[in-house]
């Protein structure tokens, strides 16, 4: 490979983990990147056990939403996060995950898991919700940051880490 070649292949790299930051701090600005609704819409999703459960079920309480894949690495590293704010908060906030995935992928991957938290699967169902909360996301992991009277408050792109899910619950509890 010529020097020339390896230098563009460094700049389309470069460029690329670039938009990539660029796009995950504008989706963590308030009022900046892709329309966030400003409430969540109601959805009813099968859960690892193929019992329907419906969003109302959540209703008056502060929620942390998480849109999740068994594929995407970064969705994986987030989980342990999302089990301890679940331990911490558990009696004042409800962590949702919602797998964009197969169910049996997802069920496999709980038994590893360890959820303590619900998580419902779905597939076309989760991308239209997914599509609701933040219109036009391009990747996951993202979480939404929702208030007791069911404000959407925030929406994360990207993992999320402990720093960040601090400042950002304070907004809602």
């Amino acid at each position: 490979m010529t020097p020339s070649r390896q230098i563009l292949i460094l700049i389309a790299i470069a460029l690329t983990a670039g938009a990539g930051g660029y796009l995950t701090y504008r989706g963590s600005a308030p009022g900046s990147g892709p329309a966030v609704a400003a409430k969540i819409p109601g959805f009813v999703l099968p859960d690892l056990t193929g019992s329907e459960r419906d969003s109302n079920e959540w209703a008056g309480r502060p929620r942390l939403v998480n849109f999740w894949a068994t594929w995407c690495p970064p969705c994986r590293r987030e989980i342990p996060l999302l089990i301890e704010l679940q331990n911490e908060y558990g009696a004042d906030l409800a962590v949702i995950g919602i797998a964009i995935d197969d169910m049996e992928a997802v069920r496999e991957y709980a038994v590893k898991s360890q959820f303590n938290y619900p998580v419902l699967v779905g597939q076309q169902n989760a991308v239209e919700l997914g599509n609701q909360v933040l219109a036009d996301w391009i990747g996951l992991p993202f979480t939404a940051f929702i208030n007791a009277s069911g404000d959407v408050v925030r929406v994360h792109v990207g993992e999320l880490h402990r720093d960040q899910a601090e400042t950002f619950l304070t907004e809602i509890l």
